[in-house]
Formats: structure tokens, sequence, C-alpha cells
């Protein structure tokens, strides 16, 4: 499993005051000059996240002022991972089992992906899984679920995992952005639902059931 930890970006547009969350273990140690560059990385990346968003949405024909609230900056934050390398307990187990996250769809609108050289992101294409090569001085961007309900499914929210490299640790730098606090998604696909009512079914479903069931919980019956 990563490490991770994340920074909360409060709101670009005024001086932060970035709460720095360890995620697992007994806490983290954080270089302050470390958080700041976050802070600076995030900027941008609300700045791209938000041009490439305005775009979609041109493409889809949204109405610019409606689905203006449909993503928020003040929403996103960095979350920072790192997945040690992976160590066989025994002879006989199988490497292809060594993941380091399982396979997901982000709940986000957009999220904005920085992989070292190490590689081991694998996205799900037409039921076959592909690797995603690290490309320097490039960044990845996946669709998540309130982008694929945005879009009515013309974007799809992508499935993808990641595999634990046997010889190095991996690290990466993924900034996820969300619609604001209170904005209703309406679809022709979807009954109407804000992000919060998303995330507590989210939540929900993962003690109910065990798993993330997602979209499903708000697809309109007679949907095609």
């Amino acid at each position: 499993m990563p490490e991770p930890f994340f920074l909360c970006l409060l709101n670009p547009n005024r001086p932060l005051s970035p709460v720095l969350c360890p995620t697992s273990g007994a806490g983290h140690p954080v270089i302050a000059s470390f958080s700041h560059v976050l802070e600076e990385y995030g900027k941008h990346l609300a700045r791209i996240g938000r041009t490439l968003f305005d775009g979609m949405s041109k493409n889809l024909c949204l109405d610019p002022i409606k689905c203006q609230s449909n993503l928020s900056e003040s929403t996103g934050f960095v979350r920072v991972y790192r997945y040690p390398k992976w160590s066989s307990k025994s002879k006989n187990e199988n490497k292809s089992s060594a993941w380091g996250m399982d396979v997901h769809t982000d709940s986000s609108v957009l999220s904005i992906l920085n992989q070292d050289e190490v590689g081991g992101l694998e996205v799900l294409k037409d039921d076959h899984w592909f690797t995603v090569k690290p490309v320097p001085n490039t960044l990845v961007v996946n669709l998540g679920d309130m982008m694929q309900a945005i879009s009515d499914d013309e974007y799809t929210s992508v499935k993808h995992r990641v595999k634990v490299n046997e010889y190095k640790e991996r690290i990466s730098i993924c900034y996820f952005v969300f619609p604001g606090q209170g904005s209703v998604i309406r679809s022709s696909k979807y009954k109407p639902f804000t992000y919060s009512d998303f995330q507590g079914q989210v939540q929900q479903d993962l003690k109910t059931v065990g798993y993330k069931v997602g979209l499903d919980r708000f697809k309109l019956s007679d949907a095609s």
C-alpha cells in the first residue's frame, strides 16, 4: 500500500494556510520548504485544471455560467504517494499480485498526475489493461466520476490501478479537484446530486457492502 500525505489547497486566490495531513503510520516529518513548493505547485495545477475543464465544457456545449461551480479550485488538494518497492515474503508468491493500489475510479472531476520514472500506472480500455509509460516533463490527466456525470457519460471515469516495482520505490504527486460545496450536478443519466451526497453514499457503501459502488447509485432507471 502507498504511504500518502496530502496538502489541502484551501483557497488558491489568497495566502494559504496549508493543512498537512499524514494519512498513515505514526506521522511523517514534513520539511517546511517542501510544503511551500507543493503549495506553489498546487496553484499551477489549479490553473491547469480550470483550463482543461473549461475546454471540455465548451466541447460539450455546456452553459459556462451553470457549470462554473461544477469545478471549484477551493476543493483541490495535492496528494503525494510513496510506494515502497515490492519484496516477496515467499519464493512462490505471484509477482503480479504486488499492487500498490487496486482497481478504482477517482471520485473527482479531474485528477492530474505527475509520476516519476519508475511508472506502474495502468488504465483499463476496451477490457484490456495498458501501461502508462512515464514521459519526462508531462502530466497524466484522469477524468473522475464527477466529470462522467457532468458530461452525461460522454466522458468516462477511467478505471486504473498501480503496480509496485520490485526494485525501486515509486513517488507520484496527484492533484484532485471537485465540484463546489452545494453545487448540484444535473444530468439526463443521473438523479440530481451534490458531491457531498455522492461522498456520503460512497462511505455508506464501504460500510455496508465493502466497496465503492459509485455513480450506479445515482443512475436513473430509464437511462441507457
